[in-house]
């Protein structure tokens, strides 16, 4: 979880600059890293592990949000009032 907090404080940034899209399919990788990692004995790549699942949920808890009101305010047109 310290990865996350640490981490989480970027996220939002990172997804306006590289853009929704490309920060989903980040978290598909470091989430695909962070499985591979427990199939590990080696302590510092568990270690890994855990960090790179710490950005993935990062990016899962605010890139698919984010990602949903862009695209619901885009096609509907609908007011940024009624989301807030």
């Amino acid at each position: 979880f310290a990865a996350s907090l640490v981490f989480g404080a970027f996220v939002g940034i990172l997804c306006d600059r590289y853009g929704r899209k490309k920060c989903a399919l980040a978290y598909c990788g470091f989430y695909g890293v962070s499985c591979l990692t427990k199939h590990v004995n080696n302590y510092f790549m568990l270690l890994f592990g855990r960090v790179t699942g710490g950005i993935a949920t990062s990016l899962l808890f605010s890139c698919f949000e984010c990602w949903m009101v862009s695209e619901h305010q885009t096609r509907h047109k609908f007011s940024s009032g009624l989301l807030a």
